[in-house]
C-alpha cells in the first residue's frame, strides 16, 4: 500500500487532538468513523464535506481514499498530534488544523423581533418549496430540476406521518417546560426511520439546535434544556452509534456545519439571500437528513415563542398530501 499522509484542515470542538485510542468503526466513500468508546465516534472527512463537532477534515478531495486504505476493526492511535492507523501507512497530522465551532448558545433568535421573524419565514418558505418540488419528483418518478440540479428527497414521509401528533406535543410540552411529557415525544422519535441517521434523530438534532439558539438568558428554559439534553443522551443508545453521537453532541449545543450556519444566518438576520442560500445548502445534505434537520431547527425556534406549532406542522403535512394527490394519474 502506498504511503498515505494527510494534514488536518479543521478539528471539531469535541475532538481531543493530542492523545487518544480507538478502532475503525465504519468506512464509507466520504467518511471513516473511529470508535473511541461506546456511543462516541470520531469522524474523518474529505475537505469538501462540512465540519461536524466530532470530525476532522483532511486536505484531500478523494472520494474513495477511506475505502481503499482502511478496514473495520483496525486499531487507531493518536500521539503528539499525529493520528495513525495500525497495519497501514495512513496518518494524519492534526497539528496545523484550526478548531471549528459555531456557538449556538451565544445566539439569541427571537421571533418577536421583525427581522428574525422575516428570516425564519424565508427559511420556512425554502423548506416548503423544496418539499413540494422534491415530492413531485419522487412521485412522478422523474427529476424536477431546481437551479440546474436534481432535487434531493424532502422531509421523510415517515416523519410526517408518525410525527404529525408527536411533534406538536413536543413543542407544546417544551413551551411549558414539562420535561417528563417532552421525553415521551423524544423517545418516540429516536430511531424513527431508516439509514445511518434515521429521520427522527435528524429532526431531534435540528430541534435541539433551535432550542439552543432561542434559550437566551432565561434560567428556567436553560435548566429545562440541560435536563432534556441529559435525558436524551441516556436514551440515545436506542438508535445506532452514528446517530447516537450526533444526538449527544446536539444535547450540548454542538451540531454539524450546515445546520449551525443556517442558525447563524437566522440569528444575524441581515441578508435574506444568504438565508436562502444557507437553507438550500442544509436541505441538500444526505437523503432526507438535511430537510429533517432543517424542519427540526425551524420548529425548535418556535418552541418558546408562544405560537401555535400544530398549525405550522399541519401546513407541511397538507403539502405532503398535496404532492401525493398531484402525482396520481
Amino acid at each position: 500500500m502506498p504511503i498515505v499522509r494527510f494534514q488536518a484542515l479543521s478539528i471539531g470542538v469535541e475532538v481531543t487532538p493530542n492523545s487518544f485510542n480507538g478502532t475503525v468503526h465504519s468506512v464509507f466513500r466520504q467518511a471513516c468513523n473511529v470508535s473511541l468508546e461506546p456511543g462516541t465516534l470520531l469522524t474523518l472527512l474529505p475537505c469538501q464535506k462540512g465540519n461536524v463537532p466530532h470530525g476532522i477534515r483532511l486536505d484531500t478531495s478523494s472520494h474513495s481514499i477511506f475505502l481503499h486504505a482502511l478496514r473495520v476493526g483496525q486499531p487507531v492511535a493518536c500521539r503528539g498530534g499525529i493520528l495513525r492507523i495500525d497495519g497501514t501507512d495512513f496518518s494524519v497530522d492534526l497539528r496545523p488544523a484550526h478548531p471549528w465551532h459555531i456557538d449556538l448558545k451565544g445566539f439569541h433568535i427571537d421571533l418577536c423581533r421583525p427581522t428574525h421573524a422575516q428570516s425564519w419565514a424565508v427559511a420556512w418558505s425554502e423548506l416548503k418549496l423544496h418539499h413540494y418540488k422534491s415530492g413531485m419528483s419522487e412521485n412522478l418518478g422523474a427529476f424536477f430540476l431546481l437551479e440546474g440540479r436534481p432535487a434531493t428527497p424532502a422531509v421523510s414521509k415517515i416523519l410526517l406521518q408518525q410525527g404529525a401528533y408527536t411533534i406538536p406535543s413536543l413543542l407544546q410540552t417544551t413551551c411549558r417546560l414539562q420535561l417528563r411529557e417532552a421525553m415521551i415525544s423524544v423517545k418516540s422519535l429516536i430511531g424513527l426511520g431508516y439509514g445511518l441517521t434515521p429521520s427522527g434523530d435528524d429532526f431531534l438534532v435540528g430541534y435541539l439546535a433551535g432550542l439552543w439558539c432561542t434559550v437566551g438568558v432565561n434560567l428556567s428554559r436553560m435548566q429545562f434544556l440541560m435536563a432534556l439534553g441529559s435525558e436524551l443522551s441516556q436514551v440515545s443508545q436506542n438508535t445506532n452509534e452514528i446517530s447516537c453521537t450526533y444526538l449527544r453532541s446536539a444535547s450540548k449545543g454542538h451540531v454539524s456545519e450546515s445546520i449551525a450556519k443556517l442558525a447563524q444566518r437566522l440569528n444575524q438576520a441581515n441578508n435574506m439571500n444568504s438565508i436562502r442560500a444557507a437553507t438550500q445548502a442544509a436541505l441538500q445534505v444526505g437523503h432526507t437528513s438535511g430537510s429533517d434537520g432543517v424542519l427540526g431547527l425551524l420548529l425548535g425556534c418556535l418552541a418558546w415563542q408562544g405560537l401555535p406549532p400544530h398549525l405550522i406542522f399541519s401546513d407541511l403535512l397538507r403539502l405532503s398530501v398535496l404532492c401525493d394527490s398531484t402525482a396520481q394519474p
